[in-house]
């Protein structure tokens, strides 16, 4: 079976390739060019990324969003692309009528409205957090680095990394989005980066870039309660890295997360009741950012930014290195 597979890169491209589940090979098949496309989401036949600027159309202080069609094999089109009036977009979350794009530098959260067909109005809704937290070098404002909505879509989920925060906004299709938001605390210094949700166990995970942990939380009696938190790194690691991105298998079985430093993807089973249980690591190119589990489970793509390479790892076999793609500082993958 082969897969469309498609990548955000810190360069001047995003990228279409080919993943053929069988063989676990890949190769590029076009390109549609954008300034810094670092993060993007399939909807459909649609593309949507964030551009990951400070300026845009020599607007100040912003960013853009965009929309790609994808219908057509042979060529990607540029649907629209608007300001985020925000500093560094690098995240964005598209739901029903709607995109909310996370300002990492801005500490605010843009909110765009969308047509069926993929084009994207010019924000006129922003919400922004302030403040700060103990780290002195990343923590002296908000920086809203995720979101997205809870797997039962009456939130949406938003991990601000300056203020050790996930915020919860509480949404409807009739009203849209409050901005009246349940909030969690998560540990001092942790910088909550990205999270998932386990429907079965009712478990999100939250992932700690600077504290290189997996904060677990449980959903009992409507309420959010921090029941684990585990390390990323092997116990006799003691120079410097964070974590960057995380997701679970297909089966739902597994959890894994990269690090960037300790250049790897750290795997944990996940348990009947949600709790994580460490289960290796495998070694990648250098800077992960991101990496993405094939449709069918047997492969994993890491995005090595510093080394402009994807690699591919067999999941069955330790994730020994089956193949390498050269792409430029490889940021996003989205199958």
């Amino acid at each position: 079976m082969k897969y469309p597979v498609y990548f955000g890169t810190y360069s001047n491209h995003m990228y279409r390739g080919e993943f053929d589940e069988t063989a676990g090979s890949l190769v590029l098949t076009d390109s549609i060019e954008i300034e810094s496309p670092s993060y993007i989401i399939r909807d459909g036949e649609i593309i949507y990324g964030v551009s990951e600027t400070d300026t845009f159309k020599e607007i100040k202080n912003s960013g853009a969003v965009f929309s790609v069609s994808i219908r057509n094999d042979n060529e990607m089109i540029l649907i629209s692309i608007e300001a985020t009036n925000g500093k560094h977009p690098c995240h964005l979350c598209a739901f029903e009528g709607y995109i909310y794009v996370s300002n990492y530098s801005e500490g605010t959260l843009s909110i765009f409205s969308r047509t069926k067909e993929g084009k994207i109005m010019p924000s006129s809704m922003s919400i922004a957090h302030y403040g700060s937290s103990i780290n002195p070098e990343r923590q002296t404002q908000s920086h809203i680095h995720f979101a997205a909505m809870t797997h039962d879509d009456q939130y949406l989920s938003v991990c601000d990394l300056g203020l050790d925060k996930v915020f919860m906004y509480q949404y409807s299709a009739d009203i849209g989005l409050t901005t009246n938001a349940k909030v969690i605390n998560c540990p001092p210094g942790s910088g909550p980066r990205h999270l998932v949700f386990c429907e079965k166990s009712k478990t999100f995970y939250v992932l700690s870039e600077l504290g290189n942990t997996v904060l677990v939380y449980k959903d009992i009696d409507n309420s959010n309660q921090h029941v684990q938190e585990i390390s990323t790194l092997p116990a006799d690691f003691t120079s410097t890295s964070t974590a960057a991105a995380i997701r679970i298998s297909p089966d739902a079985q597994t959890l894994a997360v990269s690090n960037r430093g300790f250049d790897s993807i750290a795997f944990f089973k996940i348990s009947d009741d949600g709790t994580l249980e460490g289960d290796g690591h495998i070694k990648t190119g250098i800077t992960p950012r991101d990496f993405s589990f094939s449709p069918g489970g047997k492969w994993i793509l890491s995005a090595n930014q510093d080394d402009d390479t994807v690699t591919i790892h067999d999941t069955a076999n330790n994730g020994e290195i089956r193949g390498k793609l050269s792409i430029p500082k490889p940021s996003c993958i989205a199958f």
